[in-house]
């Protein structure tokens, strides 16, 4: 994962300061980070003067202390970082940063402007990830303070992952599309299908031909978080498993809790956990498998409510 360097890991930010951040404390064992700080890289030093966007007839990297334009810089920087990058499944930049800033950084029309034009520029690096990995997994630490999106983050964070350390042949798909299945149902029932067809008709095209299509389908699919109603859709299919199994006044206590999901009223991490006991209790190995119950590492607790 390539992450911001200034997110708990060295004072580098143009303060000298650093940025605390517990989320890289919980993910340090399950994640290997490559640490980046695009201005440091560009020899700008610490501390140092602050830079800001600039947007003249292109977007420009500006220092207004000294009036450097230090675009050409940066732009060979990212795109030699990029270049050189090992596989990646996700990225967690600084907010508002001229450099690593996903949608939050201020523009302004000039180095001597008082006010930005807007707030929602796309620092250097940022854009480099954008355009270079269209799917890939990414946020910046203000946003993964809402549960909702870390949730989404880290699933699609970790699914990715699987994928990627899975798919060296047509039954390694398969056995990934069979634990995924019920998490795949609830970014995207109809891709789903898609991606059983791409399994079903493998043999009409080359293995590269159909990872490739694999890999875009899901990466596309995960994208955007699942909505309230199709995780509970999802979860009405899992109860689907072992519901015969129950008294009647189990079977309700679980409905309840599906329909506290949808009304929001319960969150995704309380209702996996009233439902994994019976799992466990009734022997669904099906559904011990699947990662709309564990898509992430048990022991991650980064979601788990205050």
């Amino acid at each position: 994962m390539i992450i911001s360097k200034c997110l708990g890991f060295e004072h580098c930010r143009y303060d000298g300061q650093m940025v605390p951040y517990d989320i890289v404390k919980d993910l340090r064992p399950f994640v290997e980070f490559i640490t980046v700080c695009p201005e440091c890289e560009i020899g700008l030093g610490v501390p140092r003067d602050p830079i800001r966007l600039v947007h003249r007839e292109t977007m420009r990297l500006v220092q207004p202390s000294t009036g450097q334009d230090i675009t050409n810089r940066m732009q060979v920087f990212v795109s030699d970082f990029l270049d050189n990058l090992p596989d990646v499944d996700g990225s967690i930049l600084k907010s508002k940063s001229p450099s690593c800033g996903f949608r939050t950084t201020k523009v302004f029309s000039s180095a001597e402007a008082q006010d930005p034009v807007h707030r929602h520029g796309t620092g250097f690096l940022a854009k480099g990830i954008l355009d270079r990995f269209a799917n890939l997994t990414y946020a910046d630490e203000a946003s993964l303070m809402d549960k909702r999106i870390r949730e989404h983050f880290l699933t699609s964070l970790f699914i990715q992952a699987d994928l990627r350390l899975h798919h060296s042949s047509i039954q390694e798909l398969m056995d990934f599309q069979t634990r995924n299945k019920l998490l795949l149902m609830a970014y995207d029932q109809r891709q789903l299908k898609v991606l059983g067809r791409i399994l079903a008709d493998h043999k009409h095209r080359s293995f590269t031909e159909n990872v490739t299509a694999y890999v875009n389908t899901l990466q596309g699919m995960t994208s955007v978080p699942p909505s309230r109603s199709n995780f509970t859709n999802a979860f009405m299919h899992a109860l689907g498993y072992f519901s015969h199994r129950l008294g009647s006044d189990k079977r309700q206590y679980l409905l309840d809790c599906i329909e506290a999901y949808r009304k929001g009223t319960l969150t995704l991490w309380e209702l996996r956990k009233a439902m994994i006991p019976w799992i466990v209790e009734f022997h669904v190995d099906y559904l011990t498998d699947q990662t709309l119950f564990y898509p992430y590492p048990e022991n991650l607790d980064v979601l788990h409510p205050v």
